[in-house]
Parts: C-alpha cells; structure tokens; sequence
C-alpha cells in the first residue's frame, strides 16, 4: 500500500493513524447519524413535495422523478455531515483521507478496478445463478427500468452513475474502511466493509434477493475497497465505482428499451 502518512500504525493495522483516530463510541454515533439523516431527509422532502401539490399525497412514490430527486435529497445533508466529523474522527485531514486531487496512476488504477469489479460481479452473480436459478437485480436497476421521459432518464443516470458512486465511497471506504483499518488488518477491512457494502443495496428486497444481489454486490465492494486501499484515493474507487455503474446503466438502456 502506497503509504504517505507520518503517523505511527496502529498495532493490529499498517495503516497509520494516531493513537486517538477513530473512537470506536464516536464512529459508532456517526454511522446511526448517516443513517438517520439520510432516512429522514427524502421524508422531509416527500412531505413538503405533498404540501405543495408536487406530489400525490395517495401515492407519493408514484413517480419514478420523484424518487430520484428524494435519493438526492438524502445525499446532500449526508455528505455535509461527513465531509465536517471525518478529520474529527480520523484525527487528520480530508486530503490524508484521500479526498484530494487523483494522480493519472488513480485514474488508472480506478479504470482496471472497473474491469476487476465487472468480472468478479459478473462471475459470482453466474455462480448464484447456477445454485439458485434466479437472477434478480436491485432495487436501483428496478427503479430504472419505470423510468419513461428523458428528463427522468438523464436525472437517473447521474444520480446512480455519479452522485451515488461519490456518496457510497465516501461512507464505505473513507468512513467505513479506514474507521476498521483502525482496529483490524486491511485484509479484514476490505471483507467487512465489501459484505456490508453489498448488504446494504439488498435492503427492501425480498429474502432471496440477499444472497442473489448482495452476494455478487460484496465481492464488487471488496474490490472497490482494494482499490482505495491500494491508492489511498477517494476518486480512484470513486471512478471505479462510477465506470462500473455507468456500463450497467447503458447496458439496460441500450438492450432492454422499451
């Protein structure tokens, strides 16, 4: 791992961090406020959305727009949030957290991580295939397929293909990763946060949908996650993760138009 940092590593990780980084009360206060705050503001939304007759109060979720907007919505307190208590919490700055200008090497290594994280996503979604004989898909690429005007289109594909990598990096590998890097092996890191990281775009589906969408997802965190740790840059995991969505955005729209 590419290693700048002049801080002493912990004991039980190569990564350097002071000895007061990453609380373990804090950390965990910080991940139920994410949660909160980015449960809470597309309510906020949707409600004022109905106040003002944008919406229909019977059936607020009835358009697809809507939902993307309430998405986006949820992300801009979230990212504020983080992006002010991470150099608390990291006990260093944003830039040593990787949010800093990306070297062509980044940019490089983030382009042969998309490629990585389609094989492995690709292969391990076969294998679930062959075990269950389903293929379903998450909740996003559900959402995707009742998109109808152009404008809601577009608004998709920015949302899943640009905002949602930046936002899904900056809480699983610049909070998540290097708050478990603290205490346990990058080894073990990239694994929690890549199971945690597939999890977590299962939620709302139906059971099975836990093995067959959040089994191939975490192997695709994983790699998302090697790619941050081998780079030390948000941006580089960011455009892998970016890519990554972009081609199974197209893909859709290209082969599966109505």
């Amino acid at each position: 791992m590419r290693n700048n940092w002049t801080s002493a590593p912990s004991a039980l990780s190569p990564t350097p961090w002071p000895p007061n980084a990453w609380p373990i009360g804090a950390a965990v206060l910080v991940a139920l406020a994410v949660m909160v705050l980015y449960a809470v503001a597309p309510l906020v939304y949707l409600g004022i959305a109905v106040a003002a007759h944008v919406v229909d109060a019977r059936h607020p979720l009835a358009n697809p727009g809507q939902i993307v907007i309430a998405q986006l919505v949820g992300y801009i307190p979230v990212a504020l949030f983080l992006m002010t208590v991470l150099p608390r919490l990291a006990r260093t700055s944003l830039y040593e957290l990787g949010i800093r200008m990306p070297s062509a090497r980044d940019i490089g290594t983030g382009a042969l991580g998309t490629i990585a994280m389609y094989v492995v996503v690709a292969f391990a979604s076969a294998i679930i295939f062959q075990l269950t004989k389903r293929h379903d898909t998450e909740n996003a690429i559900a959402l995707l397929n009742q998109m109808k005007t152009p404008l809601d289109k577009i608004g998709f594909f920015v949302l899943a293909c640009v905002l949602a990598p930046m936002m899904e990096e900056l809480i699983f590998r610049v909070f998540l990763f290097n708050a478990l890097t603290r205490r346990v092996s990058v080894a073990t890191a990239i694994v929690v946060s890549g199971i945690l990281f597939g999890l977590v775009h299962a939620l709302g589906a139906p059971a099975a949908q836990i093995v067959t969408v959040s089994i191939p997802l975490s192997f695709g965190g994983m790699v998302l996650a090697y790619v941050y740790a081998s780079t030390r840059n948000y941006w580089a995991s960011v455009t892998t993760h970016g890519l990554f969505n972009s081609i199974s955005v197209i893909a859709i729209f290209v082969f599966h138009a109505k």
